[in-house]
């Protein structure tokens, strides 16, 4: 009982972090609509944003170890396989944070701007953007799409699939819009596809991890 409710909770606390960091990220969003502030956003709401999406990221990887712990072994092939591409993910995004935390925001004040339009998240073109639709765009969407199986057809987890699945194709539709130079589509399939698509879902995952805690389901060994 002791391993199934560690499983759990560690699946729990990092699904509650990410749900709270896209609360957060989606308040910060709207304060900085509402005062009709430019986007790409300035400063501070740029450092804030950096921030969130690499504390999100990483609270994506523990919650993913524990869906893999908490799957039947006949289904982890998939958890197996998402799980890898969500830790591709993670080290992609983390990367293109934290040159936005130091290098972008600290080399106006040194005085050293030449190139650094390569190097802006929120504009394009520009290799952190490239690099971070990579990570939402390609491998967000792969985890998403080998989860979407490993959750048997009834009931909650039937929701849980068919919301991976639909987040799934809707991030790798944002990627197909940068291919295609296109940021309209890529607006309109932000705000599902990395905005309340996965934290809908990730809520209901950490429904999930709580019933089979509580019901008493052998949870697997590890990796």
């Amino acid at each position: 009982m002791r391993k199934r409710t560690s499983v759990a909770s560690v699946g729990m606390w990092a699904g509650g972090g990410y749900a709270a960091l896209s609360l957060v990220y989606l308040v910060v969003l709207t304060v900085m609509m509402a005062r009709g502030l430019p986007f790409p956003p300035q400063e501070p709401f740029t450092t804030t944003f950096h921030a969130i999406m690499m504390l999100a990221v990483l609270a994506m990887v523990p919650l993913w170890c524990a869906v893999h712990l908490a799957t039947p072994a006949d289904k982890q092939v998939f958890t197996l396989i998402s799980l890898a591409f969500v830790v591709m993910l993670a080290v992609v995004v983390c990367a293109n944070r934290f040159v936005g935390l130091t290098m972008v925001r600290q080399s106006p004040g040194l005085g050293r701007t030449a190139g650094l339009e390569w190097f802006q998240p929120y504009g394009w073109p520009s290799l952190t953007f490239a690099f971070e639709m990579l990570g939402w765009g390609v491998f967000f969407s792969l985890a998403c799409l080998f989860l979407a199986p490993a959750f048997r057809v009834r009931g909650l987890e039937r929701g849980i699939s068919v919301i991976f699945a639909t987040v799934g194709v809707l991030s790798l539709g944002g990627a197909l819009g940068l291919f295609a130079n296109s940021t309209a589509v890529m607006g309109a399939i932000a705000p599902l596809a990395w905005g309340l698509g996965p934290a809908v879902v990730v809520v209901l995952v950490m429904l999930w991890l709580h019933r089979r805690a509580g019901s008493g389901q052998a949870l697997t060994k590890g990796i």
